[in-house]
């Protein structure tokens, strides 16, 4: 699992997929026989696996990624019922040109839209909006075959020595992959890393169609790629906080063996907690360090380096000098400030019922509250620890000393 965890730094996040898909193409040879011994097997496997891929992301929270793999699910499909003629076939040639256009497309697409909050609903919806889309591509076929096969010799030009898709379309699924693996690199995002091995995998289908079982190869290999990713996730969430959702003591630990220099570290803490205790409930705290997850899990850059431990929120600021943390942590308190954080009622039991079958609740109250940080960069002859021990202090001390409220307290070798 700690070979997997190095999945999510940035660089193997580009590189991992690339590499495989670039040996995957450079020993096809050697597979084809194997392929084609077990066909049936082979051209079904895609199937199970992306289904699989549907079935574990319905108990996932941010499900897109289950989106993702419907649309992967019905462009075999489709690759599969009627992209087995000859390419040389107009009809057929229109339907790969069309699918080519619209898988990385609709990938691509899934990452900014919106979804309802409902697995189930978002998935018909999906399904319904990608048969339309077959619809429309089939009435396409269907009426402009024979203008078609005039325009893509004038427009579609092919390179047969190098691929059957036509130059231009090689060239745009190309930027599609670089634009989501740039995604994939900048964000800390599970959907950001599914869209990018799907599109890279999608235009390694298409450049190297002439391949014998070359769809079935690339989908399978994106269905595998999608399941270890989805396992590494389930195995993340043993290591999260059941109150605020943000990753554990246990993470935090393993985070900071595998830092490197630069990097900065922040540590969040709850202006007078006590005051809160006495004046509504300790539980009062547990809603409100829930509240301030919730603001941080809508900041995408900061959610993977995010940790709770210790009562306290940390911050890891990878490749980041202390002076562009500030910035962060300077809005990231103003939101927190500003926000109002919803205190949920305690059940409280009649004493005049002792019958009654459910106890009382109170309103929902909202508060505003205000948190104080302490920040430390990291130094060569500093370990991570030590990082994280003197942004701590510089906190306390900061908090016991000055006694303001909305304060960020720099460690003080950070010169």
């Amino acid at each position: 699992m700690l070979l997997l965890s190095r999945l999510y730094s940035p660089n193997t996040r580009f590189i991992l997929p690339f590499f495989i898909t670039t040996l995957m193409i450079i020993s096809y040879p050697l597979l084809i026989p194997m392929m084609t011994a077990h066909s049936a097997l082979w051209i079904n496997l895609p199937f199970a696996l992306l289904g699989i891929v549907i079935i574990l992301n319905y108990t996932l929270p941010q499900a897109k990624s289950g989106l993702i793999a419907i649309i992967m699910l019905i462009a075999y499909g489709i690759i599969i019922n009627w992209l087995q003629v000859s390419l040389a076939n107009t009809d057929t040639k229109l339907i790969f040109c069309l699918l080519a256009t619209l898988l990385p497309l609709n990938l691509l697409l899934l990452r900014f839209i919106g979804y309802p909050l409902r697995y189930v609903l978002a998935s018909v919806t999906l399904v319904s909006l990608l048969m339309l889309q077959c619809a429309i591509g089939a009435a396409v076929s269907y009426f402009y075959q024979a203008d078609f096969s005039n325009w893509q010799q004038i427009h579609l030009f092919t390179y047969h020595n190098i691929s059957s898709l036509p130059l231009i379309l090689v060239v745009f699924n190309l930027a599609i992959s670089c634009c989501t693996g740039a995604l994939a690199i900048k964000y800390h995002q599970r959907i950001d890393r599914h869209i990018f091995i799907c599109t890279l995998l999608s235009t390694t289908t298409f450049i190297f169609f002439h391949y014998p079982f070359i769809s079935s190869s690339a989908f399978t290999l994106c269905a595998l790629l999608l399941l270890i990713d989805i396992g590494y996730c389930r195995y993340q969430q043993s290591f999260y906080d059941p109150s605020t959702q943000l990753a554990d003591h246990r993470a935090l630990e393993q985070a900071l063996t595998r830092l490197h220099s630069p990097y900065t570290i922040a540590v969040i803490d709850l202006d007078n907690p006590d005051k809160i205790i006495e004046k509504h409930t300790p539980q009062a705290i547990i809603d409100i360090q829930r509240s301030v997850a919730n603001l941080l899990t809508q900041q995408p850059q900061l959610l993977p380096h995010c940790y709770f431990a210790s009562q306290q929120i940390i911050v890891i600021f990878e490749h980041m000098d202390c002076d562009a943390a500030l910035v962060i942590l300077t809005q990231l308190q103003q939101d927190i400030a500003a926000a109002k954080h919803i205190i949920d009622p305690i059940a409280v039991e009649s004493e005049h019922n002792e019958t009654a079958a459910k106890p009382k609740k109170g309103r929902k109250k909202t508060l505003k509250i205000s948190v104080s940080m302490g920040i430390s960069h990291s130094h060569d002859e500093h370990l991570p620890m030590t990082v994280l021990e003197r942004a701590t202090d510089a906190l306390m001390t900061g908090k016991q000393t000055k006694k303001k409220k909305n304060q960020i307290y720099t460690a003080v070798n950070n010169d």
